[in-house]
């Protein structure tokens, strides 16, 4: 029905799915084997059909169900987002959807970089979704084009990669990350100075048992549809506390990632899966992020108490121009530094009880 864009072959490590991230389980055995491919259609939403009697909705229903959806478009950004799934012969209720603000990104824009995107959103299965887009009071809907994401299913991990002092990490072989989409080759800072807390905001509905598909699907935003060549978070988190290996080489080295612009080539990225602004999150996921966190620091030899001070890198939504010293939490979040939401009022609330944690 629509172009698909395949992946490319996954040769894939069982990967991991704990029911909780806290405990430290026997070292994986890595039992390499052939899995289904990631996937996406790209649908401009100027040629789908608009929905009865609203001429403002466009609606797409693809052949095979798909789990995951991102807007992304050219010129400037919506200023309301709308979306809403069909759940068997019921549309479900609209959500917003959040635009990636200049700030969540590499420092560069890669090759065939959209100029806006929203972060993804975790549907579960589907196969029909509806979009709205207005700016200015204006329908807007027909400038966007959706990206509906088919994440490979992957076979039932043994249990984490669990090395001498690093807590249990489902490593990206674990978990089924398909390496051919990995074209942003690791640029090596020369030291992590921080850590910075985000959320991903694309769903607080996904279970435990999905969340190396929701990591395969946000990989394959990132890395395919934005342009960005990996996952731009070192680490991400599910709300069972389990620890997700995000970019290449950001857990053994300083490699740079891409989810603070300005402050990218000094930090380590933690993402905590789900939305913070309206949910609270788990306990398990709050040490979990501490633990990591504590870890990669003492690495170092930084406090995770203490304070870092850090030189801006500038950029649009930053709240600190090129050059600035900021003096900030050696664990602080990326509102902190960026004009952003991120990673949500609750998240924010907890920072403390994560310092805690990383300080063990």
């Amino acid at each position: 029905m629509f172009r698909e864009l395949t992946a490319g072959t996954v040769a894939l490590a069982t990967a991991v799915l704990l029911a909780t991230g806290v405990t430290a389980p026997e070292t994986a055995r890595a039992t390499t084997r052939q899995a289904e491919r990631t996937t996406a259609e790209r649908v401009d939403l100027s040629t789908a059909p608009t929905a009865r009697g609203r001429g403002d909705t466009r609606t797409v229903r693809t052949d095979r169900p798909f789990s995951m959806i991102g807007l992304t478009w050219n010129g400037p950004a919506p200023d309301l987002l709308r979306v809403r799934e069909r759940a068997g012969t019921d549309w479900g209720r609209w959500h917003a959807l959040e635009p990636l603000g200049a700030s969540h990104a590499p420092e560069a824009r890669g090759h065939g970089t959209p100029e806006g995107a929203t972060r993804a959103r975790w549907t579960g299965p589907t196969s029909a979704v509806q979009v709205r887009a207005r700016r200015g009071g204006a329908d807007v809907t027909g400038r966007l084009r959706l990206i509906a994401i088919r994440p490979a299913s992957a076979p039932a991990p043994d249990g984490p990669d669990a090395r001498a002092a690093r807590p249990p990490v489902v490593t990206r072989a674990q978990w089924g990350a398909d390496e051919s989409l990995m074209r942003w080759p690791p640029q090596h800072a020369e030291t992590t100075r921080a850590a910075v807390i985000h959320h991903t905001v694309e769903t607080n509905d996904y279970t435990c048992a999905e969340s190396a598909r929701v990591v395969r699907g946000l990989y394959h935003y990132h890395a395919a549809e934005l342009g960005w060549g990996d996952i731009g978070y070192q680490v991400l988190i599910d709300k069972c506390g389990t620890v997700f290996e995000g970019r290449t080489g950001g857990l053994d080295g300083h490699v740079v990632g891409g989810h603070t612009k300005g402050f990218n080539a000094q930090t380590f990225g933690v993402a905590l899966l789900g939305n913070f602004q309206t949910a609270q999150p788990s306990e398990r996921a709050l040490a979990s992020a501490g633990s990591i966190a504590g870890w990669k620091l003492g690495t170092v030899g930084r406090d995770p108490l203490g304070k870092a001070t850090l030189v801006s890198g500038g950029g649009k939504d930053n709240k600190y121009p090129e050059g600035t010293s900021v003096t900030l939490p050696r664990i602080f979040s990326h509102r902190d530094v960026s004009d952003t939401a991120c990673p949500g009022r609750n998240l924010y609330a907890r920072l403390d009880d994560i310092r805690r944690h990383a300080a063990g």
